[in-house]
């Protein structure tokens, strides 16, 4: 392939070992150890992506804080988004320059999915679900609709083997790394870290020798949004704003002209605290 840019998002819930809310949390039980799993994933897939003629890549970290990789460990080339909020949610960064490709590595299962370790939709905490022009939309469907926007397409998964079914359910023959086995909510059957860094460059490696084949993931404009709180409490004060029109007790519905703004709302709603 010609050289070029590459973009990753990652979360840590589909992060191999990973198994437990406690993992994902700055003062969780393994935490630190769970960071170096993730930090070791995206190491692993920047490193493959170089060896394919990658010169430059944009790293989102999209998790909890979005703190949660161990910067000082990162490839040279390479270009960090930490914190929170930001316009983009889990895609910021891709807006800056043209990208061949993009990864999302260590996501998970929406929140209406029957399976998955930690599935849940941008908040388990706030959010019982989302749909984008009355379709159920994961963490996965929404980053990939905003890569669309910007004409990235996203080219390799990674997660556990619920996530990698729902991945191929979106985008159909995309190269996905699965890294374990969901067990229960809070139970997996896992590939050592040594071996999920090597089946995550084996598959970036693969999906980038075949960019051809991949197509942006578009959706119709403008776009409806649903957001399901988990509290009706929510619904009741977002429908206070003009914008956002109740349409049952849990649930709110907007309209955006595009992904962009899609994203820009989510993360209001993220960073509000009203959800």
């Amino acid at each position: 392939m010609n050289k070029g840019r590459c973009y990753i998002s990652t979360d840590i819930e589909g992060v191999a070992g990973v198994s437990s809310s406690a993992q994902t949390n700055p003062n969780g039980f393994e935490y630190q150890q769970a960071r170096e799993w993730m930090t070791k994933e995206v190491i692993a897939a920047c490193e493959a992506a170089f060896d394919c003629g990658i010169e430059e890549i944009i790293i989102s970290d999209s998790h909890g804080n979005a703190q949660n990789l161990l910067i000082d460990r990162l490839p040279q080339h390479t270009q960090l988004v930490r914190g929170w909020p930001r316009p983009l949610c889990m895609m910021e960064g891709i807006e800056q320059g043209q990208f061949d490709a993009a990864l999302l590595l260590g996501y998970h299962p929406g929140a209406t999915d029957l399976r998955g370790v930690l599935a849940h939709t941008l908040h388990g905490g706030g959010i019982a679900s989302i749909k984008l022009n009355g379709q159920l939309a994961s963490e996965t469907v929404i980053s990939a609709a905003t890569a669309a926007h910007f004409n990235v397409p996203i080219v390799m998964v990674s997660g556990d083997d619920a996530y990698a079914e729902h991945a191929q359910s979106v985008f159909g023959d995309i190269e996905v790394a699965a890294v374990k086995t969901a067990c229960s909510y809070t139970s997996t059957r896992t590939l050592r870290p040594v071996e999920a860094c090597a089946l995550i460059q084996k598959k970036v490696k693969a999906a980038l020798h075949r960019l051809g084949d991949f197509k942006p993931y578009r959706i119709e404009l403008p776009v409806v949004v649903e957001v399901n709180c988990v509290k009706r409490k929510s619904a009741e004060l977002l429908a206070y704003l003009p914008m956002f029109e109740r349409v049952s007790a849990t649930a709110v519905a907007f309209e955006a002209k595009d992904m962009v703004k899609v994203s820009m709302v989510l993360s209001f709603l993220l960073s509000s605290g009203v959800l």
